[in-house]
């Protein structure tokens, strides 16, 4: 029987070709490559060129019995019909099978906007300039988790409290800060100028004891100096090791390090999405506030703007959204302004001094 694997692998290498041809996200191009890499996987030898929607079909079943939920599901069958779409394209297929294959639609609304409350209340548990400046910042921007992490020192207009952030497939928008998180930006930055703004974490420097040539003891640490932090190696004697055991030297090296500078010049190195991500999480345990993360900022940004009377076309264009469907589903319409609304606009809602009245003619006969 012949095995059609290999010939798989290469449909999957040219479509990972057209996905960077086509200037797709790097993450929306490593969630597809995924999917399809699984889907090829579970054809072993089978021609993926003469699939069927019935195959298809199979695929799902597959995935879903290995704990693939529903959304997962909807994303699968979603990545399979653009592929097909491209192999159909290319005269590699006559017709594309996951077209013919129907899914209920997954239950959308499972990422909920913050209250105006508990927006302040993560920003009052933050503990450093960091993470102050970082909470602010998502909020008023309402910006992705990749606008952040590429963020720039020369992005930010302090005078005019303006921002140039590079969103998707390299498009530059504008975003607005609040004047508390310019000060917040601000503190954090301490007088920087130049570089990444959100700087990763440096460890901080302990040293190391050295048992030299096996006979004395070594403290070895390293001093930094110059505008390029420049590390310089320093060592002390602490004694033989006939004289001294292992704890006490231990004791001595780090008496020895009590009073000097460890502290190590930062990086001019992006913080990672997993940091940001975590460094969020624990801040939300602190407000006692579950399932938020840095997305949950973007939608919050959409839904508080509308529920305050912001235009749909200006919160689009703030987002940097391209359709005005997509900016719909960040908007959320929020009880405070249903319950506005209905006030301003329904009949009966205007009548509450006159009805109240007619209540208390009534009382008194």
């Amino acid at each position: 029987m012949r095995s059609y694997a290999r010939y798989n692998r290469g449909l999957a290498r040219q479509y990972d070709g057209w996905m960077i041809a086509m200037h797709y996200a790097k993450q929306t191009q490593q969630t597809y490559r995924k999917v399809i890499r699984r889907y090829v996987e579970f054809a072993k030898h089978r021609s993926i060129a003469n699939a069927t929607h019935t195959d298809i079909r199979h695929f799902i079943t597959y995935i879903s019995e290995h704990g693939a939920t529903l959304g997962t599901v909807y994303q699968n069958l979603t990545v399979l019909r653009l592929f097909y779409d491209f192999l159909n394209l290319g005269g590699v297929v006559s017709y594309v099978a996951p077209r013919f294959v129907r899914l209920r639609r997954p239950w959308q609304n499972s990422l909920h906007p913050l209250t105006e409350s508990q927006i302040e209340r993560l920003i009052s548990v933050t503990r450093t300039l960091r993470e102050r400046a970082l909470v602010e910042f998502f909020y008023s921007t309402g910006c992705r988790l990749s606008e952040v992490l590429h963020l720039k020192i020369e992005d930010i207009d302090f005078a005019t409290r303006i921002v140039r952030l590079r969103g998707k497939f390299g498009k530059v928008r504008i975003a607005i800060l609040t004047q508390s998180t310019a000060r917040a930006i601000s503190a954090y930055l301490a007088g920087r100028r130049h570089g990444v703004v959100f700087q990763s974490d440096q460890p901080a420097q302990k040293g190391f004891l050295v048992a030299h040539d096996g006979v004395k003891w070594i403290s070895t640490w390293g001093e930094y100096s110059g505008p390029g932090g420049t590390r310089v190696t320093k060592r002390k004697y602490l004694g033989t090791l006939h004289d001294l055991t292992y704890e006490m030297a231990m004791k001595k090296h780090r008496a020895n390090l009590a009073g000097r500078n460890l502290t190590r010049p930062a990086k001019n190195r992006f913080l990672s999405k997993v940091a940001v991500q975590q460094l969020v999480k624990r801040i939300a345990s602190r407000a006692g506030i579950r399932n938020v993360s840095p997305h949950t900022f973007r939608r919050t940004f959409a839904t508080h703007l509308y529920d305050h009377g912001a235009n749909i076309e200006v919160i689009r264009a703030l987002l940097g959204h391209v359709w005005i469907q997509t900016t719909l589903r960040y908007a959320h319409l929020g009880p405070d302004r249903l319950t506005k609304t209905f006030e301003r606009c329904h009949p009966r809602a205007k009548l509450k001094g006159r009805a109240s009245g007619l209540v208390r003619t009534e009382a008194a006969r």
